[in-house]
């Protein structure tokens, strides 16, 4: 997934880029959407050198996105049914309580996701892949 956005910031070789709103308008999802905070770190492995105002293509391999999205929305709707089924065979006949189980299992899925994400953030991070040379119109 490649996308260009904008360096807001760079401190300590950390940089700090931001998102072109216009594409997020008119979209269905606007409601849901976690994107509204326009700001996130990319990697600069390659050195290409980037300051402050600059725009810059950045690469997330569509390997990377699908295993992401996975991760944090299937995993935990999967841990959600394994806890559903397993009180619906250790509690049988009570629905309420295996209803619990699943929602157990699924804040479990959250928790394992959060921490799997927080251990290999780095290998989720979008990385510069060059630098957007616009020519100057008059």
């Amino acid at each position: 997934m490649k996308k260009e956005v904008h360096i807001l910031s760079s401190k300590d070789g950390v940089l700090m880029a931001g998102c072109d709103q216009s594409a997020c308008e008119g979209c269905k999802s606007s409601l849901f959407c976690r994107g509204k905070a326009t700001e996130f770190e990319v990697a600069n492995p390659e050195g290409v050198d980037v300051a402050e105002g600059d725009d810059v293509v950045i690469d997330m391999p569509s390997g990377r996105t699908v295993a992401a999205s996975l991760m944090s929305l299937a995993f935990p709707l999967a841990c959600f049914f394994i806890g559903l089924v397993a009180c619906f065979f250790w509690i049988p006949g009570n629905e309420p309580l295996q209803l619990l189980g699943g929602f157990i299992g699924l804040a479990a899925g959250f928790l394992i996701s959060a921490l799997y994400f927080r251990v290999t953030r780095k290998r989720y991070t979008p990385v510069v892949e060059r630098k957007v040379r616009h020519d100057e119109e008059d």
